[in-house]
Order: structure tokens, then sequence, then C-alpha cells
């Protein structure tokens, strides 16, 4: 930037925001000295000795600024990075950023600080000054709260303008007034394609209400459903006081009329809010009831707050889940054994409903595959930095977030219909896994008119070590109908189905639901939104508007008070980026670590009596000595007993170390006693599982520690791998030790041996990396890191190849 005599701006803000970006720029603080609105403004160095002045003045026939005199020079920049700059104000920075907001409405504080620093050449704002410029920019794009509820219709008209067939209602406050304007209560909103995106879903959907942290109090309502690839598909919206009986009974009657339709039977999925038991009980004329079901993991939390064990959350969910009866009956017992009085008490007030939270008891099966309310939960997930916005940017988030969703989908819904599949991925994946089970079954036929078959299940041992029994069940191909339980509560088929329409010759597939098929799928995302244009443009609006509700303000400073519980499903091993969620898979164990997939499951006794025993006839000497180098001349014994004293220090430090990392578990003894044993185990899935627990319990921890375990070494590989924050400079590697077999080969993690730091200021490294985090899109990601095998500049070992069999990419 220069500055430098006749420069024009059409306006005194121009003319202020221009200087105030050249002295942030150029480092050089300045005062005001005259400011006259309708004359002149100069402003001089805050050096007093310096005698860098500019003055402007306003043409009097364009009305314009302009500058008319500089004086200079002006040599006393303070080249030294501050925190604070007299003009870097949050009404710049919102000029500034407003392009950007606009782009990302739900950009975090820190990212908005971390942009600020890159823009102006490092200057680090405060966490308060980045967030009042991003109210500032919300309000320069929306307009204030106030006014975001008086444009609330007109936007609302502008969108049915161009989309016909969308729907809006509102409800004012009764007798409630303001400079002869009526107050807001409620407002209800759907979009056609929505509703036509729904007629091709399976007929069930979830519902959920979120708050508003905004200026003002309130509720977003949704209701939400799912396509055959379980993708989200919004259906309506309402925003409201507060959830109570009448407005979730208002909500859910709109949903029926505009949504549903009079016609069609739905299920529907959402927690035990008293408003919403109450809403779903309504009967409407001319319309059937809705057949409504808990969120078990809802249920599950409830438990946990009652019996305070969180074994007992995952044992509830479990029995809950089961498809049969007696299996129920027999896991309930569990459940009631394990949990406390009040959780007794609690436990036996739901064996009234069983239909409502167990699929043994769904009848109809109305679930569907959904246990629990994730779609809604999902949404609301997607709406945390949305909610705070005004209620005007909040309806344009939804329908701008719609047209992306629909425009993406259907691109990829006709991608596949063109690659000929029939079905979508999901179901495909499903039937893929029934046909190959299916090939294990033993097949009886009792009745041929009926296609009535007897199908056994042979006995395996599950993944995680538990051994399954056989089973009998019965098919009847007729009737869609298992005793399994799946047909009826996936509608979908099973493997037992899959084998006896191979016993008959009969295509199973032709009995699957149209819901499940590529086709539905591109019916679904089918519809196309059209612009609402320029606010110029809009259609006139001549009718009523309102206020705000003056009751509803908050008038407490600071952060909302949060009455949210940490809830176990807020524990999580993936992380959640701004496109969705990764996590380290099997895959980056095995080409990282070398580590085998293919195996038994790592299981046995974990006997804690006896255990310093043990441990001294596993290690062939008492606990107090120490292991160095091993004799030259040493025994195949005492070789043997050296070996497993690394294997346990490998372990303890590098594939299952605790939060602490010095320490080794006994527990591991009784898979590394047998050599021959131990290289059938499947110690890829192990140390996944090992990583995944103790990341679930690092999101759990509430104290100042903040140490993990699990093998963080293959973390910081896969993110150096596959994501481009914090990755490392390579520096060369160390030559490989010579003549070694394919077996003792490097693995992938050989490009890392020798790197540098990415980042020179250490004391800012977690703040940097979380705001790229929070930056960070889709096609920044590196999906497929091991691709491209014979580029490497050394040979892998055979190990990392050995299961790709298994990995579907």
């Amino acid at each position: 930037m220069v500055i430098e005599e006749g420069r024009v701006f059409k306006d005194l803000p121009a003319l202020k925001r221009w200087l105030q970006a050249f002295a942030v720029i150029r480092k050089r603080p300045y005062k005001v000295l005259h400011s006259y609105a309708e004359r002149c403004y100069t402003v001089v160095c805050d050096k007093e000795r310096c005698p860098w002045r500019v003055c402007a003045r306003k043409q009097n026939i364009t009305g314009k600024w302009k500058i008319t005199k500089v004086v200079s020079p002006h040599n006393c920049a303070d080249h030294e990075l501050k925190v604070r700059h007299p003009q870097l104000t949050s009404t710049l920075i919102a000029k500034r950023m407003m392009g950007i907001l606009k782009e990302q409405p739900n950009m975090k504080v820190r990212t908005i600080i971390r942009t600020v620093e890159e823009i102006y050449g490092g200057y680090v704002i405060t966490y308060g000054k980045a967030w009042r410029a991003k109210q500032r920019a919300w309000k320069m794009i929306y307009g204030d709260w106030e006014s975001g509820y008086e444009q609330l219709p007109v936007l609302f008209n502008a969108i049915k303008a161009m989309n016909p067939g969308m729907h809006y209602e509102y409800i004012p406050k009764p007798n409630a007034w303001k400079d002869g304007r009526q107050i807001f209560e409620r407002a209800f909103w759907w979009f056609p394609q929505c509703v036509e995106a729904f007629r091709h879903c399976r007929p069930v959907f979830s519902i959920d209400g979120t708050f508003l942290i905004g200026k003002y109090r309130g509720t977003l309502l949704i209701a939400i459903s799912c396509d055959a690839n379980n993708m989200l598909v919004p259906l309506a919206f309402a925003l409201v006081e507060r959830e109570n009986n009448d407005s979730w009974g208002w909500f859910l009657r709109l949903v029926r009329i505009h949504v549903v339709g009079p016609g069609r039977e739905v299920g529907v999925i959402s927690n035990r809010h008293q408003g919403i038991l109450h809403a779903v009980q309504e009967q409407m004329e001319g319309y059937p009831p809705l057949h409504h079901r808990w969120c078990t993991r809802h249920l599950a939390e409830n438990l946990l707050r009652k019996d305070g064990v969180k074994d007992n959350f995952d044992l509830f969910q479990v029995a809950a889940r089961h498809l049969q009866d007696y299996y129920f009956q027999r896991k309930l017992e569990q459940v009631r054994t394990a949990i406390n009085a009040k959780g007794r008490q609690w436990l036996a007030g739901l064996m009234r409903d069983l239909d409502k939270w167990t699929r043994s008891h769904n009848a109809g099966g109305w679930r569907y595959e959904f246990q629990c309310s994730n779609m809604a939960e999902s949404f609301n997930k997607l709406l945390l930095g949305i909610c705070g916005m005004p209620v005007n940017a909040i309806v344009e988030f939804t329908f701008y977030r719609l047209v992306a969703w629909f425009n993406e989908r259907h691109a990829k819904a006709k991608a596949l219909q063109s690659a000929g599949e029939r079905w979508a991925e999901k179901p495909k994946t499903h039937l893929s896994i029934a046909n190959e089970r299916a090939a294990t079954h033993e097949v009886q036929c009792f009745d041929l008119a009926t296609g009535t078959y007897q199908v056994k299940h042979r006995g395996r041992t599950t993944s995680d070590g538990k051994i399954r029994e056989s089973r009998i069940h019965v098919v009847v191909l007729r009737d869609f109908k298992c005793t399994c339980g799946r047909p009826r509560q996936y509608h979908f088929v099973c493997s037992h189905l899959v084998a006896a329409a191979r016993h008959r010759n009969f295509n199973i597939e032709s009995m699957i639901p149209h819901e499940f098929s590529v086709n539905t799928l591109v019916r679904t995302w089918s519809p196309h939104f059209v612009p609402f244009r320029d606010p110029r443009e809009w259609p006139p609006y001549d009718g009523p508007k309102y206020d705000a509700d003056p009751a509803y303000r908050w008038n407490k400073h600071g952060t909302r008070k949060r009455t949210r519980h940490n809830m176990t499903m807020d524990q999580t091993h993936s992380f959640h980026l701004p496109f969705g969620e990764m996590t380290v898979t099997l895959q980056d164990y095995q080409k990282m670590l070398g580590l085998s997939i293919r195996g038994n499951a790592v299981t046995g006794p974990c006997i804690s009596e006896g255990w310093r025993a043990r441990v001294a006839t596993f290690l062939g000497r008492e606990l107090r000595e120490h292991f160095g180098h091993c004799p030259q001349d040493a025994d195949v014994e005492t070789v043997g007993h050296y070996c497993r004293a690394w294997i346990l220090h490998l372990f303890a430090c590098v594939l299952f170390p605790d939060a602490i990392g010095d320490t080794a578990s006994w527990m591991w003894i009784h898979c590394l006693i047998d050599w021959q044993q131990a290289g059938q185990y499947s110690w890829g899935s192990a140390v996944l599982c090992f990583l995944n627990q103790q990341l679930c319990e690092a999101c759990g921890r509430t104290s100042g520690s903040t140490s993990v375990g699990g093998c963080v070494y293959l973390l910081q590989l896969w993110m150096w791998a596959r994501l481009p924050v914090g990755h490392p400079e390579i520096m060369g590697r160390r030559p490989w030790f010579p003549g070694e077999p394919p077996r003792r080969q490097p693995t992938w993690a050989y490009l890392w041996d020798q790197v540098k730091v990415g980042h020179a200021r250490l004391e800012r490294a977690y703040l940097d990396y979380i705001n790229e985090l929070d930056a960070l899109m889709a096609h920044s990601v590196n999906w497929q890191p091991y691709k491209g095998e014979d580029a490497l500049p050394f040979a892998v070992s055979v190990m990392c190849a050995a299961d790709d069999d298994l990995y579907r990419m």
C-alpha cells in the first residue's frame, strides 16, 4: 500500500478504513488530529518527533474525500510485533472478514485470530476482539438481531417467490405489541424439494431441538430423515420460544400436514422430552398415528445418571439392540443384576413400553436400522456455530446448506447410476456380507409352496474373540420373514433369506424395497433449488412485520451457561473436521507398523492374583533385576527371556503404553508364553482397539492432565501421511541394514526416519495446529497415501502387504 496525494475515496468511512489498514500493515500507528465529517480529516504519527501527517478534504461537488497533503518521511515504524495496535479495531477486522464469514458462518473465534495474524503481518489479537469482530461482521451481513426478526418474513417471501411450493407460518405472541408491531413467538418453514426427497426415503424421521445462543433466547426445532446411504435429508425447521408441550405439538402437527401427508404412516425417533411424548400421542382426523420410538442412547444416559457405572451403559444398549426375545431377556437379566436399586426402579418403569425402545418387541419395524436419534443430533452439531447468529441468517444457512447437499449428492447418485449399479453403497455392502455368510449356511426345505425353510447358522468366533454357537432359523420366502428378526426390523434381506433363495434358485434381490436402489437415490436428490436473487430485486412484501420479544433477551454478559451433561456419546476416537470425521484404520497399522491384521483375537484371562510370580516365571528372574545387553554366550533359554523382556518393553513404550508410558501390563503375558501361538494373533486390531479406548478416555478427562495412552507413535505417522497440518520436513534417511530378508525390510514409517520440526514457535504450535485443522478442507487430505508403493525410494517389508485383500478401498 502506498499513500499519496490525490487518492480519492467514496466517503469518510472508506477513507478511515484505508488509513487503518495502511497503519496496521506498515506497523505505523497514528492518532487523529482533526475530524470534521463535512470538511476535513487529519491524522499524524503517534510518535511526537515524527513529522508524518496526512490531510484529506471533502470535495464540494462530488461529495467524495480526497487526500490533499502527505507530509513525510515516516521512518518510525515499530517492526516488533505487538498484541495491540490502535488501528486494528474489531470493525476493521469485521469488514475484512465479511466475505470469509459469509462462506464459513460457523468459523471459530480461534480461526479468526489465526487469519488476522496472517493477513496483518503477525498481530495476535485477543479472543474478545476476535469475538466482537465476528459479531460486527454478522451485523454488516445480516443486520442486527432486532432487524433479523423484522426481515424474516421478507426473506421467506423472497425465497418462496423463486421456489414455489415453499411453506412458512408465523405465530405472534398473543396480545403483545411493541411500537405498533406484534412480538415474534414462532416460525415454521419447509422446502418442497425436501418433501419430494422424503417421498423416496424410508418412512422414518428423527426430531430434536437445539438452543439459540445469540442475543435472544429460543430453540430451533428440526425434523430430519436419511436416504438409502444414510445421508441426512432435512425436512422441516421451526423457531420457537422453548421446548414444551405446546411448541412440540404445534411443530409435529405442521410436519404431519405439510411434510408427511395424510396417507403415509411414519416412525418418529426422539428422546423422551415431555413435550414430544405429549405431541406424538395427538390424534389428527384423516392422519394415521405416529409410531414413536425412543433413542436408546438417551435412555442409557439416563441409566448412567441413576446407576453411575459406565460399563452398564453399553450393556443396556446391547440388550436393547437384540432382535430376538430370548436373547433380549437373557441380556436384560444381566442388566438387572449389574445395576443398583435406583437403576432397577428406573428400568421397571420402562418395561411397560418395550415396543418403544427394544428391537425384539418393535412391532412393524418402524425403527428400520436407526436405534438412536443420531440423524437430528448430527445436524445439530452442524448448527453449533450457527445458533449464535441472527434468525434470518439461520434461515439463509439452512437454504444454502440444502442447495449444496442436493447438488453434491445428486451428482454422486448419478455417477452410481451411470456405472450400472443397482443398489446404493450401504445396501450393497450389507448385501455383499449377507451373500458371503449365506455360503456357510445349511438349508432344508419344509414347504415349497410357501417357501418355508430351515436354515442352520454355523457357529463361529467373532472378531472380538467371542464364540457364537450354532443357531437354527426358519425362513418364509413368500412373506419375507426370518426368525432372526433382521428382515422385520431392517426391511432388508438377511443371510438366511439369501441362503434359502439360493436353495430354491430364486432371485432374492427382487424382494428388496425400492428405497435402497440407486434409481430411488437419484430421484431423492433430483429436485433443484432456485436462487432468490439480490435483496434489491426481491418482490415487495406488505404483510405483517414482527419484533423480537424483549423478555427473551440475554441480560447477562459472557459465555452462555451450558446445562448439557457430558455424555458418553461425547467420547470419540475419531477426529471431527470441518468436512466430516477421520480415524486411524487397520490398514494404517499394517502399512506403518507391519502388524498382522488377519489372525485370532487378542484375548485371555485377566486375573490379578499371583501376577508377580507369573511375571517372574515369564522373564526368568526377579522383578527387581534389570535387563541390559544379552550376553554373547547366552543359551537359548536366556535369549528367550531377553526377547520376552524386550517385547514387554515394546508393548509398554510403543504399542500399548498407558498415559504414563513407562509401565508394562502383566495381562499380555498369557498371549506371549507360546511363541508360535503369539504369532497367530491379530496384533494390529488389538493395538487399534487399545488406542481407540485411550482416546475415548482422554476425551472424558476433566483434570488438568493432558496425557493420553495408546500407540501415539502411529497416530503421529497417520497425521503426517494424510494431513498437511503439522507436516515436518523430511530429512535424509539413515541406511537400512544390508542383506535383510524381505520380511525384515522397513515399513512405510521409514519415510519419516529423520524429520525436522515444522513449527519454529513451539509455544504457539497447539493454537496454530487447531486453527489450521478448523480451516482444513477435504481436497487437502491425502485419502489414499499408500498408493504408488513402486515409487518409494526403498523396498517395503512383505508384512505391509500381507493382508491387502481385506481392505475395501
